[in-house]
């Protein structure tokens, strides 16, 4: 095994120890919202035995059917449920071990960002040479956004893989034209797009590579290359049916989830259009989840992609600008959207440390020895501190949340017949004796003011800077939602809040005492 095998899985292992660090957290009582839904759609197909998700809001369907059947053949291994078809007993079956049920939803989701970092790597390889792989892989590791979702019960790890595998089969494709090549490239991409629909993004990728490929062929060839492209067409078609393939059969369920998928409103994500959606994500959501040295360099690596007419990562700086400008057109707009490109922007920065640390070494007369100790100096030196806060972020994310201090504080502090009504991002207290607590997206949407809700008999309300910090954010917008929380914050009685830190994360959590006793108190 070469050094640059043994580095490859080095940061394989790395990797995976991160991931696995944090896999466990806020479980059993606080997964994600998504997480919940997707739990849902795969409890129902093992208790029914219907392979049909029902479900093509994204549509998922490469991260959905591993996790169907890992859950399944934990069902069969551990509680003796049957390997295939129905289970009347698998919802309740999962209900009893919701720490599970969720763990292999992540696991699902790791295994995919793990050899998603597999082909980042290649797709460097093949853009910039076998050095950029590998620094690419390891700038890609150390993004804490793509962190937070990968290691969650969601298709964002899927979508990463499936995505550069199949900016990799083109590539490759570009490189090596080949009539198998054309059908792994439509193949890859129609995975791609039976996991993520905004994938679809790169199908202006393969049609340029087509027409490249086309080009360049003589006049005699030109037929052959011809019926390469149209096999490579229908491949995309197969590899969506063979992902998704219920598909094409509910095509009003896939409309009805799109139309939720693209609601034009949501509090936190909606407010700009398409130049404002542009640019949030360009002067706000970029600067957030790329290093500024990443993103310096990654413009390097387009200039210098461009000045030397370099086909390969052209294709990549293409593709960052039609998905930059297919979600800018979006009705709402989301950082976490970005996960799909952020490993692009490490391609191009690390391509262009390669070039320009290999081109100063060999002026100063350095060998090929003296280009890979600078390469690794360099390297070192550009992720230190994006590692530092990478590792940091990891621990944080292993250690108990808001989340779970709150809970236990209402546990041990307020009377089990006190009702509290509460936002979204709060504590979860199933599973105590204020499992009847009516959670809401947020608490100034349902009352006209903290009063309401105290009339309505709630003795407590519990309220999440996750939630309210959106209305805050654009006050103008949400007036009717920031007078009630403001008058939460100034008239009522402060009884707990939580606030993450530096063996803390989570968001700020307060609960409030509503009624006249709460007023009282907070007057007084």
């Amino acid at each position: 095994m070469n050094s640059r095998r043994v580095l490859l899985v080095v940061l394989l292992v790395v990797a995976s120890v991160a991931y696995f660090w944090a896999i466990g957290r806020d479980l059993p009582h606080a997964p994600g919202n998504d997480e919940v839904d997707f739990l849902m759609i795969v409890a129902q197909m093992g208790l029914e035995g219907d392979p049909n998700p029902h479900w093509f809001g994204h549509p998922g369907s490469t991260f959905i059917y591993p996790y169907a059947a890992g859950l399944k053949a934990w069902s069969a291994v551990t509680q003796g449920g049957p390997w295939f078809g129905a289970n009347p007993e698998f919802v309740d079956t999962l209900s009893r071990h919701p720490d599970i049920a969720i763990l292999v939803g992540r696991l699902v989701s790791v295994t995919y960002g793990v050899l998603a970092l597999c082909m980042i790597c290649l797709v460097g390889d093949r853009a910039f040479g076998p050095p950029a792989g590998l620094i690419a892989a390891w700038f890609a590791l150390l993004s804490p956004l793509t962190f937070d979702h990968v290691d969650m019960a969601r298709t964002d790890g899927a979508g990463l893989f499936f995505g550069f595998l199949a900016i990799w089969a083109m590539l490759r494709l570009l490189q090596e034209p080949t009539r198998r090549a054309h059908a792994l490239a439509g193949a890859t991409l129609g995975f791609a797009i039976g996991t993520r629909f905004f994938l679809a993004g790169l199908i202006p990728l393969l049609a340029v590579v087509d027409l490249l490929l086309l080009a360049r062929s003589e006049d005699r060839d030109r037929s052959r290359e011809r019926t390469s492209v149209a096999i490579g067409a229908l491949c995309i078609l197969a590899g969506l049916a063979a992902s998704a393939p219920f598909l094409f059969f509910e095509w009003n369920e896939v409309f009805a989830n799109l139309a939720h998928e693209t609601r034009s409103s949501h509090p936190g994500a909606d407010g700009f259009d398409t130049v404002g959606n542009l640019m949030w994500y360009l002067g706000d959501a970029l600067p957030r989840s790329v290093p500024a040295a990443v993103l310096l360099l990654s413009a390097a690596g387009a200039i210098l992609a461009a000045l030397r007419r370099d086909v390969a990562p052209l294709l990549l700086v293409g593709f960052i600008v039609i998905f930059l400008g297919g979600i800018s057109f979006a009705t709402l707009h989301w950082g976490r959207w970005l996960i799909q490109i952020l490993p692009l922007f490490s391609i191009l920065a690390a391509g262009a440390l390669v070039w320009s640390v290999s081109a100063l070494v060999r002026r100063s007369g350095g060998g090929p020895r003296a280009v890979a100790i600078a390469l690794v100096s360099c390297t070192l030196l550009i992720s230190a501190r994006p590692a530092w806060t990478f590792f940091q972020h990891v621990r944080i994310q292993a250690a108990p949340s808001t989340r779970d201090q709150s809970r236990m504080w209402i546990v041990r502090n307020l009377d089990p017949s006190e009702r509290i009504a509460a936002d979204l991002y709060t504590a979860p207290l199933q599973e105590t004796p204020f499992d009847d607590t009516d959670y809401v997206f947020s608490l100034g949407q349902i009352g006209d003011s903290p009063e309401e809700l105290g009339a309505r008999g709630y003795d407590v309300a519990m309220v999440s800077n996750a939630v309210y910090g959106r209305f805050f954010a654009t006050p103008q917008r949400y007036p009717k939602e920031v007078a009630f929380y403001r008058r939460l914050f100034r008239r009522h009685e402060l009884l707990a809040e939580f606030r993450p830190g530096p063996a803390m994360r989570g968001p700020v959590i307060r609960l409030y005492r509503l009624g006249p006793a709460g007023a009282a108190a907070a007057s007084g």
